[in-house]
């Protein structure tokens, strides 16, 4: 089924005339291929950087074979193969076994649920399709050593056991029932390790080593070049090579369609609903991704099993859009196309990593796999089919992204950030990202750099129209926030509405928007949010157990807010109350509540993603949020007997503060304030000493925070308090810009006096 590209801007009449230009191009390009060979690609292909034999001969040295080894088998399409040798690699390494490199295969096509495993003549050496020599290498890097099969005892000294008669933890029945047998031979371990065996601080070293050590062979790697060449000559205007291209992975197959309604029907009560999404109408998916028309497109599937009529629908409708399209049969080498199905697709995966922007099926593990390396190769990478990543739970690796925003002026704060930083790194499942304000060469700025948040400069266009708006009711509105008092407070908190936008993350589906006053205490991974996840945004209560909610901690859908994003906009600027929103609350918090009602009322998120510790203790709580009193207020109060948020402080130490502070001064044992609050709960836990404390302040742990016949005098206290941190915000905001003034004239006088020596 050829498929053509058509120049931007061309429309449905234009393919068949764009298809003959086409045929001209890849007539042309395939000359040049050929031209290239005999002027010594294979030569270049051959001189990859890789060690020598003597090298690994060395490295192989230091890591001799352990006494007991594992064979294992892989099964079904290439990237099901690929992730066999990782399981099969890390079970083995669990387990203290050398792992015998197994027996790939030629066709792993699958037409329903049985496993598919290497017989007869579909079997393939793994040096045909990997570098043999390179994976050796690699892996006693790592400190694994692989055998060659005929490094191995024979295949009869082996015992045969299968993976799924062993339960849900795979690994232990293996170590309890079969340590003592020397040789172990498992079937296909794909997805056999259950998600509550595999652990992301100590498997992901090893699952990375094996995937990165996975580099085509000779042969392959040499029609991975060819195709990329050519992909650009094709892809190029007025007879200039394009330079670079964009990858689609579409699952359009009829074996994915017969897949997708097996997997969506399960009787397990588990959601699966996104198999299919996004595939018909591709084109807006692309428009979501910001992929660009003036980029080529290499879409790939395998298309000699694609419905023809499906085909041109889809394809048609990306000509349409603009996009110029080229697929397989404009560009396969002609030696590859007599080539097995998963060798092809291994050249396809790799002519992917050379892609600008890549994008595939979630649900597919061809996709999700390839997306995973390019993220780990600090490559852009998205999917086109919402939802979430079926594999994750599989492949400790994922990373959910993690945003807040922060500024180099709010540096009585800086103590409660390392905490969020610090225990997000401690359970190594979230990527961090700061939308940051100010001066990043500023201590908190330099340390954020050092502790691995990828810091993000955004300046958003509506900068000036919001500080605008604001100043026009700024007096009336501090009653409501003190972030009305100083515009670039205002505009820092406001940058989480930008979050589609800021380009970054325009390559994730989901993100996890929180403010800097939080602290991890599990692992958290997008489907800890439930399936289906939020339609746009999903948020928890504030104080009160009622809408409108707490903006934050935000699991935010970056499609849905890019595609209501103009909207949005105008809603928010549409304000003559400065920027307050009646009936929803103050700034970003206020319009985030009233443009998404609907959504947020209907599925609100769950407490144990915004846990405050003025409610009751909750042990299953994913990260702990600090809503109202920070630590070092709730010591002033001990101290003072005054809060700020009237019984909001007691509340804390009668019900949960103290549980929660002993986990969160681990993170940050260098602070005061950690410290001395921790020892302080050290003594209230202490039932006598909490009953005097009790008795002294008269306190009786309340329903929640703030009674109800009180909110009055609350707000007027909050206001009262606004105001002082709006007067000490700025005075701290004035008191680093003077400081960054005096360094820069003091670097300035540097400079001349330099000069004039010289």
């Amino acid at each position: 089924m050829p498929v053509r590209r058509a120049g931007v801007g061309s429309t449905g009449a234009d393919v068949a005339s764009a298809g003959k230009s086409a045929g001209a191009i890849a007539a042309k390009v395939t000359h040049d291929l050929r031209s290239l060979a005999e002027q010594g690609l294979h030569a270049m292909i051959s001189s990859r950087p890789g060690p020598t034999r003597e090298q690994l001969t060395d490295m192989l040295a230091n890591v001799p074979p352990k006494h007991h080894t594992m064979r294992f088998q892989v099964c079904n399409g290439f990237a099901n193969q690929r992730l066999s040798v990782v399981y099969g690699v890390l079970l083995a390494h669990r387990l203290g076994r050398s792992p015998v490199l197994p027996v790939l295969m030629r066709d792993g096509i699958q037409r329903d649920d049985k496993t598919v495993t290497a017989q007869g003549s579909n079997k393939v050496a793994f040096e045909e399709v990997y570098d043999l020599q390179y994976f050796l290498h690699q892996m006693a890097k790592a400190g694994v050593r692989v055998l060659e099969p005929h490094e191995a005892p024979l295949p009869s000294a082996y015992t045969e056991v299968s993976l799924g008669s062993l339960g849900a933890n795979v690994s232990g029945a293996l170590n309890t029932s079969y340590s003592h047998v020397q040789h172990l031979a498992v079937d296909c371990p794909l997805f056999k390790m259950s998600p509550p065996e595999l652990d992301a601080r100590q498997d992901e070293p090893i699952i990375w080593a094996v995937l990165d050590a996975m580099r085509p062979a000779d042969k392959p790697w040499e029609y991975v070049e060819e195709m990329q060449h050519a992909i650009l000559q094709l892809g190029g205007l007025n007879g200039k090579p394009a330079t670079k291209y964009n990858f689609l992975h579409l699952r359009m197959e009829n074996d994915w369609v017969e897949h997708c309604k097996r997997w969506t029907s399960i009787p397990d009560g588990v959601v699966r609903d996104n198999c299919y999404n996004g595939t018909e109408d591709i084109d807006v998916q692309l428009r979501l991704f910001a992929f660009s028309t003036d980029v080529p497109l290499y879409v790939a599937t395998f298309w000699d099993d694609v419905d023809p009529e499906r085909a041109k629908k889809v394809m048609g409708r990306l000509v349409e859009a603009g996009y110029r399209v080229i697929t397989s049969n404009d560009v396969f080498p002609p030696a590859m196309k007599t080539e097995g199905r998963e060798l092809r697709a291994l050249v396809e995966y790799n002519v992917g990593f050379g892609a600008n922007r890549f994008i595939g099926n979630s649900v597919s593990t061809f996709a999700a796999l390839a997306m995973l390396e390019r993220r780990h190769r600090g490559q852009w990478a998205a999917y086109y089919n919402g939802g979430n990543l079926p594999i994750a739970p599989y492949l400790p690796v994922h990373k959910m992204a993690w945003v807040f925003t922060y500024n180099s002026w709010s540096a009585k704060y800086d103590y409660m950030l390392k905490a969020a930083v610090r225990s997000a790194a401690h359970f190594n499942t979230l990527k961090p990202y700061c939308i940051f304000d100010g001066n990043t060469s500023s201590p908190i700025g330099r340390w954020l750099v050092d502790n691995n948040v990828t810091m993000i400069r955004h300046v958003p266009t509506w900068r000036q129209e919001l500080i605008k708006k604001a100043q026009a009711r700024m007096k009336d509105n501090l009653q409501h926030s003190h972030l009305y008092k100083n515009p670039d407070m205002l505009v820092s908190t406001f940058q989480r509405v930008d979050l589609p936008v800021v380009p970054i993350l325009d390559q994730y589906t989901y993100v996890l928007y929180t403010d800097a006053d939080v602290y991890f205490r599990r692992p958290i991974n997008l489907d800890d949010f439930g399936l289906p996840l939020p339609r746009s945004v999903s948020m928890s209560y504030e104080f009160y157990k009622m809408f409108p909610y707490n903006a934050g901690i935000i699991m935010a859908n970056l499609p849905t807010m890019r595609r209501n994003y103009k909207a949005f906009l105008s809603m928010m600027l549409d304000n003559d109350n400065g920027l307050y929103y009646p009936n929803y609350g103050p700034a970003d918090q206020g319009i985030i509540n009233k443009f998404y009602e609907h959504d947020l009322r209907s599925q609100m998120l769950n407490q144990a993603f915004n846990t405050k510790p003025y409610n009751d203790f909750d042990g299953a709580s994913f990260l702990i949020h600090y809503h109202g009193p920070k630590p070092h207020e709730y010591l002033s109060f001990l101290e003072t007997g005054k809060c700020d948020f009237y019984s909001v402080c007691e509340q804390g130490f009668l019900r949960s503060l103290c549980q929660y502070a002993r986990e969160w001064a681990v993170y940050i044992p260098e602070e005061s304030v950690a410290t001395r609050l921790a020892d302080s709960c050290a003594w209230l836990t202490n039932p006598t000493i909490m009953a005097v404390f009790q008795k002294k302040t008269g306190l009786v742990a309340q329903n929640q925070a703030v009674p109800d016949d009180k909110k009055q005098e609350f707000t007027q206290q909050k206001r009262r308090q606004l105001l002082a941190m709006a007067a000490e915000e700025a005075r701290q905001r004035a008191a680093a810009e003077a400081a960054e003034v005096a360094a820069g004239k003091e670097a300035g006088d540097a400079l001349v006096a330099a000069t004039a020596a010289a």
